[in-house]
């Protein structure tokens, strides 16, 4: 393959991405799931789950609407979903919460399901580098916040950092999107 053809080819995969907001849906999405739950626990105090198994949910509601959002832009356009379902990813994640129920609460293990991570490690298996540097960033001082959160024992530190990851979720989400629509233009 020549060189123009490869960066012809590049233009083309980045054209497809936009089309199918492969990174600022999922980046919003998350985001803005994540934020929810986090004003939920800020002004309730009160886990409607088991609290282990909190955090785990928002990723799968947060995958269950990304799943819904591509079936209908997949009906409505033709494009495909990609290397890796959100069904998929959300049928995986499912069955590693059901199956790994007994070792929730072992808090190290819970972060890996956290939103930050869970999404980092979907746009890893689709080979999307934009989401999987944005999210892994922001999954990272989620997690590095949490550490710290160790030290403090206030009610409302676990709300705070978690809506703030959520926030800077979409806020790069909302970002990526004007990017998408200028390469889409």
């Amino acid at each position: 393959m020549s060189l123009d053809e490869h960066r012809e080819l590049n233009r083309l995969r980045l054209r497809v991405r936009a089309s199918r907001w492969a990174t600022s849906g999922p980046l919003l999405v998350f985001g803005v799931t994540t934020m929810v739950f986090a004003g939920y626990l800020a002004a309730v105090h009160y886990y409607f789950v088991p609290a282990p198994l909190f955090w785990p949910l928002c990723s799968l509601l947060a995958l269950l609407v990304l799943w819904g959002i591509d079936r209908i832009r997949r009906g409505r356009t033709g494009v495909g979903e990609g290397r890796l379902s959100y069904g998929k990813t959300a049928a995986v994640l499912l069955a590693v919460i059901v199956a790994g129920n007994l070792i929730w609460f072992y808090p190290l293990t819970k972060m890996l399901l956290w939103p930050g991570t869970v999404l980092t490690i979907m746009a890893l298996r689709q080979r999307n580098k934009p989401l999987a540097r944005r999210s892994g960033i922001i999954g990272g001082l989620m997690i590095a916040g949490w550490f710290a959160g160790s030290l403090v024992t206030a009610d409302w530190y676990d709300p705070l950092m978690m809506g703030c990851g959520g926030l800077a979720m979409t806020a790069a989400g909302a970002v990526e999107r004007q990017r998408e629509r200028k390469i889409n233009g």
